[in-house]
């Protein structure tokens, strides 16, 4: 009866550390939300500090050698009650607190669970490394339905010369992957154009509600539906091979794109006539905005203001120039066409952004960018779900571009066998026609402004060695 009594007891101590164990886990998610719903704040107030209100700030610079753990915040969370007279805490720390532009968020949780009955006490621990989440993080999506015709091609590479998401090439607490000057000589990094020698196979072609047809192309990456979506043809396979790999494909794919946030400059320059003639802009009379140091000069197309290039007339951005377009009056008409050997041109460390909710085709010479950053020339498609709008580019040789336009129907052609467009593309409905080649930047993946942070990493810390990193972070 003794021994039946213990060998209870001993199954009954062992069913309560494993319920309480599965409770200090959910203990540890709890201080994980709310670091994370702190972080997501960061771009609703005024100064960083006040996301964190309730918690113990250490704004101390952050240093490889002397100081690798700050700037952090930490708080203790008390008061659960997770069985009874059983009590419940979690100690949550989380670095670069302010989520300054390079950093790399990390938290790290404890929780612990302690019973009445004097038995050891139960603790998880949780890192967690955020980041931004991009509306570029996969490359190639559409709302609706993919139709490749003939032998298109998708792969990726990073335009990133420093890429390492380990390596701070200069010491200044930004990794390499996330740091503009990462060799630290005061010049932002150049970007490096695609070449086939620094493919990978990351893009994603995807598609949220519809299907994929890839005809007889392939993928250096995956493809994706949503549950009810279907993927034939083509190959889809990673690097090395041309062979198809079926667990590359699947039906697995869910994303949400807002509409384009159209901007409301303080002022801007009134184009009220067509544009049929080689222009450069800014031209010299135009009035620029100033906003944090950084100069831009905004165009607001009205109705009668569209852009018609033929013959060998060009679009110019003058190298150096953050230029504007904002040409959203244009519903169901054209707002730009360009023909012939006309063209549109991105200077040398000049940006081009296009707002509109008009139909763009690009044809002749299409795009010439002069940067190897996809970033600095995009068109937002701003029409409504409600709306028609239609987006054809094409090109005779290389177009560096994003294209957002979830609610438009978008058609990319290659010129010949020289087409090819690297950045990335998220629209309503895709074609890509003929033998263009698509090229995925993965450092677009990278552009979060204002977009809710994400978790990029998940580990529960078990061994002695893994938690006594953070002893001291975690030991207040």
């Amino acid at each position: 009866l003794v021994s039946f009594i213990k060998l209870s007891n001993n199954s009954l101590k062992q069913a309560n550390r494993t319920f309480y164990a599965n409770s200090a886990m959910n203990l540890a998610e709890v201080g994980l939300e709310e670091a994370i719903a702190c972080f997501n704040q960061l771009d609703n107030v005024a100064t960083p500090d006040l996301a964190w209100a309730g918690w113990t700030l250490n704004s101390t610079a952050y240093n490889a050698t002397s100081s690798p753990y700050t700037p952090y915040v930490v708080r203790n969370l008390t008061g659960f009650t997770p069985g009874p007279n059983t009590t419940g805490s979690v100690k949550v720390y989380a670095q670069h607190y302010k989520g300054s532009a390079g950093t790399t968020p990390v938290i790290v949780v404890r929780s612990t669970i302690v019973q009445p009955d004097g038995s050891p006490s139960i603790s998880k621990y949780i890192e967690v490394t955020l980041r931004k989440r991009s509306l570029f993080a996969n490359g190639f999506v559409a709302r609706l339905n993919i139709s490749w015709v003939g032998h298109p091609m998708a792969d990726s590479w990073d335009s990133k010369r420093y890429n390492s998401p380990t390596i701070d090439l200069d010491s200044d607490g930004i990794m390499d992957i996330n740091d503009a000057d990462a060799n630290g000589d005061g010049v932002l990094d150049p970007s490096r154009p695609y070449s086939s020698a620094i493919r990978t196979a990351n893009v994603i072609v995807a598609s949220v509600s519809g299907n994929i047809a890839l005809a007889t192309g392939d993928i250096w990456g995956s493809a994706k539906t949503g549950e009810f979506g279907t993927i034939t043809g083509g190959s889809v396979h990673p690097l090395g091979t041309t062979t198809d790999d079926p667990t590359r494909r699947t039906n697995d794919f869910n994303a949400t794109f807002p509409d384009p946030t159209i901007p409301a400059p303080t002022s801007s320059n009134p184009i009220r006539t067509r544009i049929n003639t080689s222009t450069v802009f800014p031209r010299s009379s135009d009035i620029p905005v100033t906003t944090g140091g950084v100069t831009t000069y905004y165009y607001n197309f009205e109705s009668t203001g569209v852009i018609n290039l033929a013959g060998s007339d060009t679009i110019s951005i003058a190298p150096g120039a953050n230029v504007v377009f904002l040409m959203n009056n244009h519903l169901s008409v054209n707002a730009i066409t360009t023909a012939g050997s006309a063209g549109v041109n991105t200077g040398a460390g000049a940006t081009l952004n296009v707002y509109t909710n008009g139909n763009v085709s690009i044809a002749g010479n299409g795009m010439v960018n002069a940067n190897n950053n996809a970033a600095t020339t995009a068109f937002w498609g701003t029409a409504t779900s409600t709306q028609t709008q239609n987006m054809t580019i094409s090109g005779n040789g290389q177009l560096t571009a994003v294209v957002y336009a979830p609610n438009a129907d978008v058609s990319l052609n290659g010129g010949g066998v020289s087409g090819l467009m690297a950045g990335a593309v998220i629209a309503k409905t895709i074609i890509m026609n003929g033998g263009t080649e698509f090229h995925y930047d993965e450092a677009l993946g990278r552009i979060t402004t204002g977009n809710p942070y994400g978790i990029s990493k998940w580990r529960e810390l078990q061994s002695a060695s893994e938690r006594a990193t953070y002893s001291t972070q975690l030991g207040y």
